[in-house]
């Protein structure tokens, strides 16, 4: 969405909202988590359109219903915006699995399990009655399918969890003391876009100088709030944060303190492979090293230190390849294994980005020159 609007470097994008550099963990349930949340999105999506210099908006809970929201939805994509929502996605992978090798492995193996998503919207065809969907979490050959508006519309109003009982887990979601718990949850209806145009008097290297602090913030675990649980935060007993928090959390796995968990029917569901590991892991890690290529670029046309961000760069980019395997390891030690590698890789990047904080400081203070330019 925003390269559409402006922004060609989508993984600096992707970088700046933080996203990548965040972990969380709960013993109560042992399910790693690297984003969730509607306070967590909501912050991110106050902060990222605000840094890259564009206007970023949020809907929810339309007083006319879906009628209101999606006629609110239909006129921005007449426009030609895209629109982000959030939606109860089990319901939409009978659909994305027709065109995703990737979704027809997470229905196959994911089958009946409640878990929220967000994902673009991009057209509609009334006549047909279809919206035309983009996951984002694919690549753009598998990205793109058609679902029917009656699917669409019990996803999107699902995405409240609110039944006439009032808030009802989904079935197969994660479980906890007994019973399953409630995913993130939001209002019904929950959009989020960004208008065209960028501010003409935006400036990268006052987003760099405010983002890098605070993705240093996030990685060393010192910013949790903003990065919440899939789950209810009460009933978290204890947490932890950032790449400090994961390499803990291996090392729990492989002393066998944490192990798989169980449903409350008893079967077994395996930590790393029934949806405990989103995507947030691959991509979040490739948009961090995107981000600190970005800021080393930056660095370099303003004749300060750059070894420290290339380095980091290519601690999360090594993240991400890592999180490829694990996205789909199911044996639990294996699965321990490879966290701690990428939970090394990310103690090495919090290093690099901790030396780099004050070459970073300075980068408001140096002009982008010529030969700078040139030598870049």
């Amino acid at each position: 969405m925003f390269r559409l609007h402006g922004e060609r470097d989508v993984l600096f994008a992707d970088g700046t909202s933080g996203d990548g550099f965040s972990f969380r963990w709960t013993p109560a349930w042992g399910a790693p988590a690297f984003n969730g949340g509607a306070g967590a999105f909501h912050e991110i999506w106050e902060y990222t359109p605000r840094a890259l210099g564009f206007h970023g908006y949020w809907e929810q809970d339309h007083e006319g219903g879906f009628e209101e929201a999606f006629a609110k939805l239909r006129g921005l994509v007449d426009r030609g915006v895209p629109v982000q929502v959030g939606l109860h996605y089990s319901l939409m992978l009978p659909y994305g699995a027709k065109t995703s090798p990737r979704l027809k492995f997470q229905h196959e193996t994911m089958g009946k399990t409640g878990f929220g998503h967000h994902v673009v919207v991009a057209g509609y065809e009334l006549d047909r009655g279809t919206v035309t969907i983009f996951e984002p979490n694919d690549l753009m050959p598998h990205s793109r399918y058609e679902a029917p508006i009656d699917v669409f519309r019990a996803a999107w109003e699902q995405a409240s969890q609110r039944g006439p009982r009032g808030y009802e887990p989904w079935e197969h979601h994660h479980p906890f003391e007994g019973e399953w718990s409630l995913h993130d949850g939001y209002g019904p209806y929950l959009m989020v876009w960004v208008e065209p145009g960028r501010d003409p008097d935006w400036d990268i290297a006052q987003s760099i100088r405010h983002s890098f602090r605070r993705n240093l913030k996030i990685l060393s675990g010192d910013f949790p709030k903003p990065y919440a649980m899939f789950g209810n935060q009460w009933q978290i007993p204890r947490f932890e944060t950032g790449a400090p928090g994961m390499a803990a959390f291996a090392a729990l796995i492989q002393t066998g303190k944490v192990k798989d968990t169980f449903g409350p029917d008893g079967a077994p569901v395996p930590l790393f492979v029934r949806g405990n590991i989103p995507n947030h892991g691959v991509l979040g890690r490739a948009g961090a090293a995107g981000y600190l290529r970005r800021v080393t670029r930056e660095l370099a046309i303003r004749g300060l230190e750059t070894a420290p961000t290339a380095s980091a760069a290519e601690h999360m980019q090594a993240s991400s390849e890592l999180f490829k395997v694990l996205r789909y390891e199911q044996d639990l030690a294996k699965a321990g294994a490879v966290l701690a590698r990428i939970a090394a890789h990310e103690m090495d990047a919090l290093a690099d980005m901790t030396r780099a904080w004050a070459d970073v400081k300075r980068i408001t203070e140096r002009s982008r020159t010529a030969s700078h330019l040139n030598a870049a």
